[in-house]
Parts: structure tokens; C-alpha cells; sequence
């Protein structure tokens, strides 16, 4: 990755006018598979919508190329520096490359004024536009969706001070979409002070994740001479007909209804027959074992041909026993202790 980085705030040649509405994304080419799905996917559902490219780190050269075909434009900004000693400062050892995920707060002041952060790793099934434009509709600085609330803080006075305060969801930082100007560099970095001190009270590894969580909960917006908190909420709460949570491994399947819908069959299930807006799969492995492996690859393959598509399903198909059955052993409590003590035998 060379590409000259612009002034803060200023759009890169080929980005769209400021004051646009559209989405940034996140990616390297360590995760290429994962970004040709999520790209086709994208463009499939929102051919027209301004998209811009935060660089996970300098190994982006395929990414780069995709840029013509799928209509994205990069965008970096000399506070990725900044961002990334955040992210060095509240790291303890057991994501090296957590740093990198801080890049994507440069969104806060990017060319687009309402946006979508999404991360790669992740299939787009629907027109996008009612999610960019939904927290200014309903009066919500920043929306999201999947909350886990021990993905975020651990026990402790942070924890309990937020949620009597009816604050503290605890939502997942892949996936939300906000407005430019809700936070400043130096904002993030007095956070990150703030967050530093009750480090012990923050989840160990999700350093970008905590972090944004406390900025919100703990933040406050300026209107006039008043100040009020931020506002953060759910978009299933707030549209109603969404799947809760996002992430691939939730109960049921996905479908397609007749209208070309996609959403999720768990009969019985809370979310049962509702909207599947966007499907992720962090934390799981890119394998024909994966859930909802088919869906992916229907994107990930969309551009090849008819024969091959077929011939690569086939061997997924005769593939996924094994590594199911693999998976299942790995997920066993005895031989995970066993597998995770031999591996650091050998480091």
C-alpha cells in the first residue's frame, strides 16, 4: 500500500462529495476470500451506494485492485497513526493486531456524513439504505446490532455504574452506522485514557470493541449550550422485522422468501421468519464447515462460471463431514484444555 494519504477529513480522489451518505469497510488481503463475498454482496444489493475502503493495515495490494470492479474508493488519513497507539495503549498481549481494527474511527470524521461501518468478513443481503438513514430519522447518534454484553466489560463498577444508568449493551463494533462529527480525534484519545485506567474492567481482547462501547456510554453530545448523553440503539428494536443478532452461528437457517427476502427459519425461535439484513461470521474459521458456508460461497463465487461454481460446491459438499466432525472434536471441552496446552508447550 502506497497510496498518498490525503488531509484529515479530506476525500480521496474518485470518494464521494462530502456530505454523502454511504459506508466504509475494513479489510486487508488476509482476508480476500472473505472480501470478494463481501464486495459482490455489497454491490448485488446497492449497486449505487457510496463505498470507501479503510485499509486494515499496508498489505492491501489485492484489495486495491478490486476497486474498479466493485466501484469503492480508499480512504486514509494521517490519524491512523493516532488511532492505531490507542489501540497499542489498551492492548495486552493477546490480539497483536488490534491496533489496526482503531483505524476505522477515522469514519467519525471521513467525507460521508451518515454512514455504515461494516467489516469484511460479513455478506450484505439487502438494500442498505434505511439502515444509513436511520439514525438521524429516529433520533439516534449511533445504531448497531448484536449486544454481548461480556464480549465488552467485565464485572465491575464500570460495568454496574453504565447499566444503572441504563446504558452498557455491549454491541458488537463489525457493523453500525452514525454520523461524521460524533467524535473528534482528540475525544478518542482522552477515551482512551479513560478506558486505560479501568483496563482490568474491559474484556481482554476486544480492544476496538470496549472502546467504542465506552466512548458511547460514557460520551455526550453538545447541542447549543447544553450538553446531552449519546444516544446509541438497536436496529432490530428500532425497525422491528430484524433478526437480534447478526452473527452467522445463531440458531435456524437462512432462507429467501418468495419476495427475495432473506431471513431466518428457527420455528419457535424469537427471530423466526424475520429480516436478515447482514450476516457475519467473526471469531469463525473461512471453512465449507462454517454455518451458512453455501450462502457465502453463492456470493464469494458469484462471478466464476455455472460449471465451475458446481465443481467447487461438489467438493465443499464432500469436504464438510470431515471437517464438521474435526470441529466438533476441537469444540470438545477435554481435548480443547489438551490442544490449547500443546500449543503452548510449543510456543
Amino acid at each position: 500500500m502506497t497510496a498518498p494519504a490525503p488531509e484529515p477529513g479530506a476525500p480521496d480522489a474518485g470518494s464521494p462529495e462530502t456530505g454523502a451518505a454511504g459506508a466504509y469497510f475494513s479489510a486487508n488481503d488476509a482476508v480476500f476470500d472473505w472480501t470478494v463475498g463481501f464486495l459482490e454482496s455489497f454491490r448485488v444489493h446497492n449497486p449505487t451506494l457510496p463505498l470507501l475502503w479503510i485499509p486494515f493495515d499496508d498489505r492491501g495490494d489485492r484489495i486495491a485492485a478490486l476497486a474498479d470492479e466493485y466501484d469503492f474508493a480508499p480512504w486514509e488519513d494521517p490519524a491512523f497513526g493516532r488511532l492505531e497507539a490507542i489501540g497499542r495503549s489498551l492492548e495486552i498481549g493477546l490480539t497483536p493486531y488490534g491496533p489496526h481494527w482503531f483505524r476505522r474511527f477515522a469514519a467519525f470524521w471521513g467525507p460521508l456524513e451518515r454512514f455504515l461501518y461494516l467489516d469484511s468478513r460479513q455478506l450484505v443481503l439487502c438494500d442498505l439504505a434505511e439502515f444509513v438513514a436511520a439514525p438521524a430519522e429516529y433520533g439516534f447518534d449511533l445504531m448497531h446490532f448484536d449486544c454481548t454484553l461480556d464480549q465488552v466489560y467485565e464485572p465491575g463498577e464500570v460495568r454496574r455504574a453504565f447499566l444503572r444508568r441504563g446504558r452498557g449493551r455491549g454491541f458488537n463494533s463489525g457493523r453500525w452506522a452514525s454520523r461524521r462529527g460524533l467524535f473528534d480525534l482528540e475525544t478518542l484519545e482522552r477515551v482512551g485514557a479513560e478506558c486505560l485506567a479501568v483496563r482490568d474492567q474491559m474484556n481482554p481482547r476486544n480492544t476496538d470493541q470496549f472502546f467504542l462501547n465506552y466512548a458511547c456510554d460514557s460520551g455526550s453530545v453538545r447541542e447549543g449550550r447544553n450538553e446531552r448523553p449519546i444516544v446509541a440503539g438497536h436496529f432490530a428494536e428500532v425497525l422491528g422485522d430484524l433478526c437480534r443478532d447478526a452473527w452467522s452461528r445463531q440458531p435456524g437457517r437462512v432462507y429467501r422468501d418468495a419476495a427475495g427476502v432473506y431471513r431466518r427459519w428457527d420455528h419457535g425461535g424469537a427471530d423466526h421468519a424475520k429480516r436478515v439484513p447482514i450476516l457475519h461470521w467473526a471469531g469463525i474459521k473461512l471453512s465449507p464447515a462454517m454455518p451458512e458456508a453455501e450462502l457465502f460461497y453463492s456470493y464469494r463465487n458469484r462471478g466464476e462460471s455455472g460449471g465451475r461454481r458446481a465443481l467447487r460446491s461438489l467438493r465443499r459438499r464432500a469436504e464438510r463431514p470431515a471437517l464438521r466432525w474435526a470441529d466438533r472434536l476441537r469444540r470438545q471441552r477435554h481435548l480443547n484444555t489438551l490442544w490449547h496446552r500443546l500449543r503452548g508447550d510449543a510456543r
